[in-house]
């Protein structure tokens, strides 16, 4: 769906791979919501650990994006040792 931003007034397609990894709100284009940092959303990423018949499962809030990718190159580093 096109839509145009509300701060700046260009057209976007608010179903684009950079309207998705942005966030914002709907009537926001990419461009706006990372130089006015507008994106609210809390980053979640989900840990899980068990050998398939239990398993336990921790679900994670991040403050940013760069926290929660180390943590979960961290967890994936962890995972490769212990296999």
């Amino acid at each position: 769906m096109i839509k145009a931003c509300k701060h700046c007034n260009v057209e976007f397609n608010t179903r684009s791979t950079a309207k998705r990894l942005a966030g914002g709100k709907i009537n926001e284009c990419p461009s706006c919501v990372e130089e006015l940092g507008t994106e609210t959303a809390v980053k979640y990423l989900g840990f899980g650990s068990g050998d398939g018949e239990a398993c336990d499962i921790a679900i994670v809030a991040f403050e940013d994006d760069s926290a929660r990718t180390a943590a979960s190159a961290a967890w994936k580093e962890v995972k490769r040792e212990k296999n």
